[in-house]
C-alpha cells in the first residue's frame, strides 16, 4: 500500500482536503462548530499536519499551530488509504494500525464530517495525477 514521500505530500493531500472544505460554505460552519483541533501524526516518513477547526487553519509541522485535542498516529500508507475512505477507524484502533491520543469521543465524532471529505482527497490525488497513492 502506498504512502506519502515526506510531510509535504501529507500537508499538500490531507491538509489541501481540509483547507477546501473551510471554504466550502455549507461543510465550513459544521467543522468549525466541533470546536476541534486534531493532529495526523504519521510514521514512515514521521510528519505531521494539524487542522485547527475553530480557526479554520491548516498547520505542515508541529511548530506554530495549536495544541491539538487527539491525534490521530498511523503511518503514512494508513494515512493515505484512511482519507480515501478504506480503513475503518474503530477496526484499525482495535488492531493498532492507528493510536489516538487525547479526546477519542470528539475525534470519532468527526467521522461523519470525514467521509463528506473522501472523494474530495480521490479527486485531488487523480486531479495530480497520483495514481500511485490510490487504493
Amino acid at each position: 500500500m502506498p504512502g506519502f514521500a515526506n510531510e509535504d505530500e501529507l500537508y499538500k493531500y490531507v491538509g489541501g482536503i481540509f483547507e477546501k472544505a473551510f471554504a466550502d460554505p455549507e461543510l465550513a460552519p459544521k467543522m468549525e462548530a466541533t470546536g476541534m483541533v486534531f493532529a495526523t501524526r504519521c510514521t514512515d516518513p514521521d510528519s505531521v499536519v494539524v487542522i485547527d477547526m475553530v480557526n479554520r487553519k491548516v498547520y505542515k509541522g508541529s511548530e506554530g499551530g495549536p495544541e491539538p485535542d487527539a491525534s490521530l498516529i498511523m503511518s503514512t500508507e494508513t494515512a493515505n488509504a484512511y482519507w480515501q475512505g478504506k480503513v475503518n477507524l474503530p477496526f484499525a484502533m482495535a488492531r493498532n494500525k492507528v493510536r489516538v491520543e487525547g479526546n477519542v469521543a470528539k475525534l470519532l465524532a468527526l467521522s461523519p464530517l470525514g467521509k463528506k471529505l473522501y472523494p474530495q482527497y480521490v479527486e485531488t490525488l487523480k486531479a495530480d495525477g497520483r495514481d500511485d497513492l490510490l487504493v
